[in-house]
């Protein structure tokens, strides 16, 4: 099973425990503590992977570093990862419960591709714009800059990608010329 389908399940259960108690946003803090700990302290993830320091080592490692700050729950799926051999899906089962929780809201992340940095106000109308598109409520916008573009906007939103850049009009008029040929 893959790394990333592992993580799902892992985030499924969670996120169903979670809705049950009515705590979807508060695992969802939790989980991204967690994450950045591991993306911020990558000696951690060295330490995990030590094959001769036993697994009760390893799960203390992680109680004492965050029991006072997780909930039983998330913290209990922590250790079942940990027992399990798994310490290398705990990044991914944050990210995949953040995704199942923005799912859940309406939300989505859009990447948008431009020539320049885009203002906040820029970043709103665009999300205001793209999210009826996207099927979304909300939309986060995280901003891309890519000179290669010339100048107008992409924007991908999941699998969709809405380009109103001068590249790929230029694409599009140069397969329409090869095809008319």
């Amino acid at each position: 099973m893959s790394n990333k389908a592992v993580a799902n399940r892992y985030a499924v259960a969670l996120f169903e425990l979670a809705e049950e108690k009515g705590q979807t946003d508060v695992f969802e803090r939790e989980l991204e503590l967690v994450q950045e700990v591991f993306e911020t302290t990558p000696q951690l993830e060295t330490v995990l992977a030590q094959p001769g320091l036993a697994a009760d080592k390893k799960q203390a490692l992680l109680r004492d570093a965050f029991q006072a700050h997780l909930s039983p729950a998330v913290m209990n799926t922590i250790n079942l990862l940990m027992e399990r051999g798994r310490y290398s899906e705990i990044v991914g089962l944050a990210g995949e419960y953040k995704q199942l929780n923005d799912d859940k809201k309406g939300i989505a992340e859009a990447t948008v591709f431009s020539v320049k940095a885009l203002s906040d106000s820029e970043k709103n109308q665009i999300a205001a714009v793209f999210a009826p598109k996207a099927g979304k409520r909300e939309l986060r916008v995280v901003n891309v800059v890519d000179s290669a573009l010339i100048g107008g906007l992409k924007v991908r939103v999941g699998d969709r990608v809405f380009d109103g850049s001068i590249q790929g009009q230029l694409k599009r008029l140069e397969k329409q010329l090869v095809a008319g040929q």
